[in-house]
């Protein structure tokens, strides 16, 4: 059977805390949402985890990926070309912060500031297509 992995396109379609201290993040806000937090073992995806309610994602949780990296929650916005998407927000006059790049078998992401460097990020789902939506196997 072929699963399909929806993404919404041009809205927000994910969030996602990276943090000095996952442990005490998964913990605190597995207390304070009820969020049952499940790390991904598989040592690509560094300590990963997706926090679920009722079996759906909600949102990520992370260690930090650079020791310069401050702890911060990053919103995606969905879109079916993020290589496409990154050229866009250059000639807008964005600046690519970490241009497209693959996240496993999971999708591709990028990283953008817009001209008053304010950060955001996109997602193009393969396997994760952002928000109450699960891959194949999940």
């Amino acid at each position: 059977m072929t699963h399909a992995t929806t993404t919404t396109i041009n809205r927000p379609t994910w969030v996602d805390l990276s943090t000095k201290d996952a442990a005490a993040a998964r913990d605190f806000y597995s207390k304070l949402f009820g969020w049952r937090v499940e790390v991904n073992p598989d040592p690509l995806y560094g300590g990963y985890a997706l926090a679920k309610i009722g079996g759906q994602d909600a949102a990520g949780i992370g260690p930090v990926q650079s020791p310069e990296q401050p702890t911060v929650w990053s919103m995606y916005i969905g879109t079916d070309d993020v290589d496409a998407l990154a050229k866009k927000v250059a000639a807008a006059g964005g600046t690519v912060v970490a241009p497209p790049f693959d996240v496993g078998d999971q999708g591709r992401m990028a990283v953008f500031a817009d001209p008053t460097g304010a950060f955001i990020s996109a997602w193009q789902g393969t396997r994760m297509g952002g928000f109450q939506t699960s891959g194949p196997g999940a």
